[in-house]
């Protein structure tokens, strides 16, 4: 693809000429769309926007004048600038690093392809660079930003997370020195398409909050750490972009925002949101399925939360949520359709928590004669576990993976949005907590024991802390068993070692005068001099991803990474739990905290 596959291009013209709307170029823009009516909506309500900043502002300088108004806004340019870099002095020194993954269509092969982001985080004084060196290269697909869309995500996730107390304006940026690989997914050259560039965004948006989220743990700012918000356990399948017309006739378009009700990042101090919004339009929200179901040949069985949909941990992400629905009154429906990626996307999760969960379906169901006669009945599906049998129709894998694909009416369709990621090990879980979850069906039984080693009775999900106090003993020595201790400290510090700063939930630098180590907070053991990386002496276990999905891929397809686990030899604490894939390559054992 190019960028003159992605429709027509228009550049400069005005909407508003000398006071004037000018309805030709207005009919120009709208005409080029399924609905008219509602881009012409948002075209003027943007119009609407700007005229009242420009009376606003011009009422600002009849009242103190053009020049008080110019020196007040340098002013404010300049203090955005000053809080920013207070900001980054109160941070220790010393470098961050964060890895992120997205599949994209090869639109040769019809399969999915995985693409990673990275990102090298330095903090020196009252600066901050960012550098994308080892970023995938641009695609032939249209999953590619350019520098500016690139420069503007990353500008969201500081002002989201580091920066949420300064000011808006240029000047909180000035402290910020960027770098980003000319030819990449980042900053693809012209003319490469990038009608996509929002996708990739979300997953910068992700990597660039990993750095920042352990820095900012460095700092002791734990109330603004937070694990992922745009988690998503696989792509693929059918998307969000529908076509074709409703039951009276009228051409529909884009504009369902369940995407908008996606799960947040859990917390030093606390679970995620489960239905919080996402990360890049934090203000954004959800339309009423009534409203949908009207407007769209559309009818909902279930919106709900997405069970096992958050990222495991001490404290677990928001689930984000789940839809089953069925295309109803319309003969010439399409939705988009991608191939199956088997790797979660933008997903990270903080000292030793999963980055994404492991539930959720997105595939299309093929109905039967039997359809209406289970809804007469009073039936329908209302849990992604009631559509996996052939009860309610079968699996429809489109031959090929085409980018759209036309669904006959009664078509069942299952997907599910982005989830939050989890902080700390899951074995250090309130085993009440987990208890709750498995009663409101926010977390099944299967992951309650498997993951979070819970024990309890089937029937009032009481927890047995016997047992369970049992089970979590055995998982921390099979952690130990299964794992590979990577390296080991040949000569060990003498005498006791004084905790001098905290850069992990379970790790500290300590020194004893003479050298600086890293050791774990529980067990006192010591990994490493301060100047290298915990992860090469920790224990390493990988884990394939499907044996942590509760489902595997519709397409049947394998996954394309694995977790790699990094557990302490002294007390088995689940330390950091990353993403890798092999067919991308680069660091399998990332350094992502670095302490000057």
């Amino acid at each position: 693809y190019e960028i003159f596959h992605e429709g027509i291009r228009i550049l400069g013209l005005k909407v508003v000429e000398r006071g004037e709307f000018r309805e030709d170029v207005f009919r120009t823009l709208t005409e080029q769309c399924r609905d008219p009516q509602y881009v012409g909506l948002d075209v003027k309500a943007m119009v609407a926007g700007n005229n009242v900043c420009v009376r606003r502002y011009l009422g600002l300088v009849e009242k103190f004048g053009l020049g008080f108004v110019e020196a007040a806004g340098q002013k404010m340019i300049a203090d955005s600038e000053e809080k920013a870099r207070a900001k980054l002095r109160s941070m220790p020194d010393g470098a961050w690093a964060s890895r992120t993954y997205i599949t994209v269509p090869d639109r040769k092969e019809r399969k999915a392809v995985p693409m990673q982001v990275v990102c090298s985080m330095t903090k020196r004084g009252d600066e901050l660079h960012l550098d994308f060196s080892g970023t995938s290269p641009q695609t032939a697909h249209d999953t590619n930003s350019t520098l500016p869309s690139t420069l503007a995500h990353i500008a969201i996730a500081l002002t989201n997370t580091l920066f949420w107390d300064v000011p808006w304006s240029d000047g909180k940026l000035r402290p910020v020195k960027i770098s980003v690989p000319e030819g990449s997914i980042l900053n693809c050259k012209f003319p490469a398409a990038c009608a996509a560039a929002p996708v990739i965004g979300g997953i910068l948006v992700a990597a660039v909050c990993e750095a920042t989220g352990k820095m900012l743990f460095a700092a002791g700012r734990h109330e603004d750490v937070t694990a992922s918000w745009y988690s998503t356990w696989y792509e693929g399948g059918p998307g969000y972009i529908p076509a074709g017309h409703n039951r009276e006739g009228v051409r529909t378009a884009m504009g369902i925002y369940d995407i908008h009700g996606s799960g947040l990042g859990a917390t030093p101090a606390r679970d995620g949101v489960n239905t919080g919004g996402h990360m890049n339009i934090p203000s954004g929200g959800i339309s009423d399925v009534e409203r949908i179901e009207m407007q769209y040949p559309l009818l909902y069985f279930a919106r709900n939360h997405n069970k096992d949909g958050s990222g495991f941990g001490r404290f677990r992400g928001g689930l984000g949520t789940y839809r089953i629905f069925v295309v109803y009154g319309s003969k010439d429906y399409s939705n988009d359709f991608k191939p199956y990626g088997g790797i979660p996307q933008g997903a990270f999760g903080l000292f030793g928590g999963h980055p994404a969960g492991c539930g959720g379906l997105r595939a299309i169901f093929l109905t039967d004669a039997n359809f209406f006669a289970l809804v007469r009945a009073g039936d329908y599906p209302a849990q992604i576990d009631d559509v996996i049998g052939a009860r309610w129709g079968e699996l429809y894998l489109p031959e090929g993976n085409p980018g759209r694909v036309s669904l006959p009416e009664l078509t069942l369709l299952c997907d599910y949005v982005a989830s939050g990621g989890g902080y700390g090990d899951p074995l250090d879980r309130d085993p009440e907590k987990v208890a709750r979850d498995v009663k409101t069906e926010m977390t099944s039984a299967e992951i309650a024991r498997r993951i979070y080693g819970v024990v309890m009775d089937g029937e009032n999900y009481a927890v047995d802390r016997d047992e369970t106090a049992n089970l979590r003993r055995q998982m921390r020595q099979q952690r130990i068993t299964e794992a590979s201790l990577l390296g080991r400290v040949e000569k060990p510090p003498n005498g006791a070692l004084k905790g001098t700063l905290r850069i992990h939930e379970y790790l500290e630098i300590g020194g004893n005068g003479y050298q600086k180590f890293i050791r774990c907070i529980r067990c006192g053991h010591v990994f490493c001099d301060a100047k290298d990386n915990y992860k090469k002496y920790s224990l390493r276990r990988i884990v394939p991803l499907n044996l942590v999905a509760r489902y595997p891929l519709p397409s049947g397809g394998e996954y394309l990474g694995h977790y790699h686990e990094y557990i302490c030899p002294g007390c088995a604490t689940l330390l950091q739990v990353d993403l890798f894939c092999p067919a991308l390559g680069g660091a399998e054992d990332l350094w992502d905290i670095r302490i000057d």
